[in-house]
């Protein structure tokens, strides 16, 4: 009797040892796969952000362990993605006008957004710059092939301030700043030699660095002329004078329908610190 209920025991006993080194086996299992797995965080970025949002992917990947995912293009493009509910965690916009607009739709995660660098313009002429172009005056000369960005993206846009910019200041007798009647009409006779508006300013650095007789000359920002040189492009480049400049502001935000608001906070959270700001000012953006 005493060996039946022993046998009993012993097999109640095996019963249980099985059953929880089964749920420990497949928990441990489940943990691993979980661990495994790396978390993907989408990232819609303003285009001429792709070159420095890419020279810190790999890294904060490895620390993170997560898979950021580039959607580039036009800000205004982003916007409208977003609005429309493409699946999205950080947006970094080259004006922050799409970002305020996405807050006042309840579209940013506790309704909150950062400024967190800003760009400015720059003339780009294909290396050997055929038309002997030095200034912005000899864009309006005959003949000139003029790319821009397209008014309706951040690069265009400013282009458009600052065209505007000139008219009132250089091109306006009653201005202080006044250069003389070369300057008379500057906008009309510049939009008269622009043969292409561009969706990216991405596009607008394409179109120069070829160097086929497309364009005679661009205007793109700074930080694209800055990547240009860092990669060796066959450019040259002409400042635009800071009183007619039109310097843009960067913003950056959460999206609402983010399902890992943790690590978007950490990204957005670099693009603010020392060594996020570093980054930036490597590539030509400023503070």
């Amino acid at each position: 009797m005493n060996n039946k209920y022993l046998a009993t025991a012993l097999i109640a006993v095996l019963v249980c040892a099985s059953a929880l080194g089964y749920l420990l086996y497949n928990g441990a299992l489940s943990n691993n796969n979980a661990a495994g797995t790396p978390t993907n965080l989408r990232v819609f970025i303003a285009s001429s952000l792709i070159h420095v949002v890419q020279n810190m992917t790999q890294e904060f990947n490895v620390e993170n362990h997560c898979n950021i995912t580039i959607n580039s293009s036009g800000s205004n493009t982003l916007y409208q993605q977003i609005t429309s509910g493409s699946p999205c965690d950080v947006f970094m916009s080259a004006d922050f006008k799409w970002t305020k607009q996405l807050n006042a739709s309840e579209f940013l995660f506790n309704n909150n957004y950062q400024n967190f660098t800003s760009n400015t313009l720059e003339l780009l002429l294909p290396k050997d710059n055929p038309q002997k172009i030095t200034s912005l005056l000899d864009l309006i000369k005959p003949g000139v092939k003029i790319v821009v960005a397209d008014p309706s993206v951040p690069a265009g846009s400013y282009t458009n301030t600052t065209l505007t910019k000139i008219d009132a200041t250089w091109g306006n007798p009653s201005s202080h700043l006044y250069q003389g009647s070369q300057w008379h009409n500057y906008r009309t006779k510049f939009l008269a030699n622009v043969v292409s508006y561009e969706t990216a300013v991405e596009d607008v650095v394409g179109k120069i660095s070829l160097g086929l007789g497309i364009a005679d000359a661009g205007v793109a920002f700074v930080s694209d002329a800055i990547y240009g040189t860092i990669m060796g492009a066959q450019l040259k480049y002409i400042p635009i004078p800071l009183a007619v400049n039109t310097r843009g502001i960067y913003s950056i935000a959460i999206v609402s329908t983010t399902s890992h608001s943790d690590l978007a906070q950490k990204f957005l959270d670099y693009w603010t610190s020392i060594q996020g700001q570093t980054l930036l000012q490597t590539y030509g953006f400023g503070t």
